[in-house]
């Protein structure tokens, strides 16, 4: 199967939403949803640490450009990633890692 050249608009709604995941906190949520599943805000409070504002904030971009999801349960916010999509530029970063990658070259 050939490729094809993606939409234009189709590619400038993915570089918003790259720019939200372009953040190591907001990485560090969705690694946390991919690792652990659906999560409470309190306990990514406890698991990720910083300010309650500041999670409230990455949490809402992470929701506004569709990374994750977002479910009320009784008094509870509860969070879960909403497209493998995330959890796929995830496994890259982690393929990136292992001992069997080669050495990325530096950027000039």
């Amino acid at each position: 199967m050939q490729k094809q050249p993606l939409p234009v608009s189709f590619m400038n709604q993915m570089a918003d939403v790259l720019k939200v995941m372009g953040h190591g906190f907001r990485l560090r949520i969705v690694e946390f949803l991919d690792l652990h599943g659906p999560t409470p805000a309190h306990v990514l409070l406890a698991a990720l640490g910083g300010a309650q504002g500041a999670l409230s904030q990455h949490l809402s971009r992470l929701r506004l450009a569709g990374v994750i999801q977002a479910e009320r349960r009784g008094k509870e916010v509860w969070f879960t990633i909403a497209t493998p999509a995330a959890a796929t530029l995830l496994n890259c970063m982690r393929q990136r890692m292992s001992p069997d990658a080669k050495t990325p070259r530096k950027s000039r």
